[in-house]
């Protein structure tokens, strides 16, 4: 029996929203985005630095070069902030015994508050049955494609969650370890080896995040998933973010080049299909981080909604940005120099720059000395 309408509209929406897609050829323009629920008139519009000045894509991603030797051994990231960093300057053992669990227990945590939220929204039986419908219907079927793409030669995985009956799936969480899930000999692997398993295992974390936003959209609207997704990540995603990277990575302290260091190795804008990101340091208290590519970017504009994607930016990453950088410092500021709508498709899609404020600012905020007890 052919398929409805309605539902080859949203079979293609669910094929757009997975990492990659967007690169592909033959993707269509489709009005079924107008169904979603979503407001495009009345969010609030986060201005730029000067809206007549634009920025065209130039410096391209280097973090995910991984046939390029500089030479360096890092243990971690505690160090001084690299401008040319590669994920290839760590030490193999420090990318397999840091930053691959790092990747994995933020993964865990993540996914933990996608349930959290929609379970405290929707009720516990609708936060099952949406986990369960991303897990089999977007991201179960391309899990042998990540293992073959990402993974060393002979990787074994059998997914558990095909053990579990459907009427035990109301009481049962979805087991994502496993497939990404680092072991004893993972360190014995080269270092080009271990880059490709962590770039791996961020796309597995987004596919699995576009699987549960992707399942709030064709229930509740756009609105309600860009909703979620800011109380998810402003209340909860960046606080663990910004612990586990002090803990597994030694990324602490509170300076631009410390947030510049925390945005270099951030799990969810690694280099990939989904983004392509440069960072640069033009002085010693001011960052610039630039998205030459961005998959919210590439998904909107290839449906022919770059409304819809300007609504997507300003909801999200504004405020993610000003409250992660008031974790880092206080008085650490961001003034965005680029954010959707894009005037030209050659344009960067957004850029950031980060400073400190100093006394004269009227937004300085004071800070107090405490004296240690005794």
């Amino acid at each position: 029996m052919p398929k409805s309408t309605s539902d080859q509209q949203l079979d293609e929406f669910l094929e757009i929203r997975k990492p990659g897609a967007h690169l592909e050829d033959g993707v269509i323009q489709d009005d079924f985005v107008l169904m979603l629920g979503v407001d495009l008139t009345n969010f609030p519009k986060f201005p730029r630095v000067d809206d007549k000045v634009t920025y065209a894509k130039g410096d391209l991603d280097i973090r995910d070069q991984i046939h390029v030797d500089s030479g360096a051994d890092l243990p971690d990231y505690s160090g001084p902030y690299r401008a040319d960093l590669r994920y290839t300057d760590f030490s193999a053992e420090a990318l397999a015994t840091k930053f691959l669990p790092w990747a994995e227990v933020y993964r865990e945590s993540c996914i933990d508050a996608w349930a959290t939220e929609v379970a405290k929204r929707y009720g516990a039986e609708a936060m099952a049955d949406i986990e369960w419908t991303a897990w089999n219907d977007q991201i179960a079927p391309e899990l042998e494609r990540m293992k073959g793409e990402f993974l060393p030669d002979g990787t074994v995985y059998e997914d558990p969650n095909r053990q579990i009956r459907e009427e035990d799936r109301v009481t049962t969480r979805v087991v994502y370890t496993g497939l990404f899930t680092p072991g004893p000999d993972t360190v014995s692997l080269s270092k080009s080896q271990l880059v490709t398993w962590l770039l791996g295992s961020h796309e597995f974390l987004l596919q699995c995040i576009e699987g549960w936003a992707a399942q709030i959209v064709v229930r509740y609207g756009l609105d309600q998933m860009f909703d979620t997704q800011w109380k998810i990540w402003g209340e909860t995603v960046l606080p663990v973010a910004k612990r586990l990277k002090a803990e597994h990575l030694g990324i602490t302290g509170d300076t631009v080049a410390d947030w510049m260091k925390d945005l270099q190795v951030d799990a969810t804008a690694m280099p990939g299909k989904a983004f392509d990101v440069s960072f640069e340091m033009p002085e010693p208290e001011v960052g610039i981080m630039t998205f030459n590519r961005c998959v919210a970017a590439d998904q909107w504009e290839t449906m022919g909604r770059p409304d819809i994607l300007e609504k997507n930016c300003h909801s999200t990453c504004p405020k993610s940005m000003i409250v992660t950088t008031k974790m880092y410092n206080p008085n650490m500021k961001v003034d965005i120099l680029a954010i959707p709508p894009r005037k030209d498709p050659g344009d960067v899609c957004c850029k950031w720059r980060f400073s400190m404020r100093d006394e004269s600012d009227p937004e300085y905020v004071p800070v107090t000395l405490t004296t240690k007890p005794n």
